[in-house]
């Protein structure tokens, strides 16, 4: 069984074209927008919050010292019982201590975590990415010489249909702003 195609307008494909561009640029950006916002992430945790919560550590514990260092004079002074607000003071600048200390390593542990699922991003993307690269500047050449080939045939079953008609008027070929379409080696 023969089926035969009825083309008698290329104007959809051609309406097609830009939007296959623009999809194109539009899918590789938002690859580099994704990939690029997670690596921000990633470097604000290195370069400020790791760095914060180290100094954090370094001076909690230097208050702990010295509420330490107040709660032991009370308790060698004459009352050997010390305050109870020396003693709660030396109770916050511990806990404020550990606090730091927890927040130091979630930051690691984010980083590492965050690491791992760039990476994993970028193992997910490549093929699409590939695609892009290659397979689209190669889609759209395809799409280009489709519209040409049934472009020719229209004009070839008009011509047949009515061989004193004049020739068609030139249809709108690909747009002169849109970059030139590379084939794929």
């Amino acid at each position: 069984m023969s089926e035969q195609a009825r083309v008698h307008d290329t104007q959809a494909l051609l309406a097609f074209r830009p939007a296959l561009i623009r999809f194109g640029e539009d899918a590789g950006a938002a690859l580099v927008n994704v990939g690029s916002s997670a690596t921000k992430v990633l470097e604000i945790l290195r370069r400020e919050k790791l760095p914060h919560w180290k100094r954090e550590i370094r001076i909690r514990s230097e208050l702990a010292v010295r509420a330490n260092t107040k709660l032991i004079q009370q308790t060698a002074s004459e009352d050997p019982r010390p305050s109870v607000d020396a003693r709660k003071a030396y109770e916050k600048a511990k806990l404020a201590v550990r606090e730091a200390e927890q927040k130091h390593a979630d930051t690691l542990r984010w980083i590492r975590t965050l690491e791992k699922e760039i990476e994993n991003y970028r193992t997910a993307v490549q093929p699409m990415a590939s695609i892009l690269r290659a397979g689209m500047p190669a889609a759209v050449a395809d799409l280009d010489h489709t519209i040409a080939a049934l472009d020719a045939y229209t004009a070839a079953e008009r011509k047949a249909q009515d061989p004193h008609a004049p020739p068609p008027p030139d249809l709108p070929g690909p747009s002169t702003d849109e970059p030139p379409a590379e084939t794929a080696p």
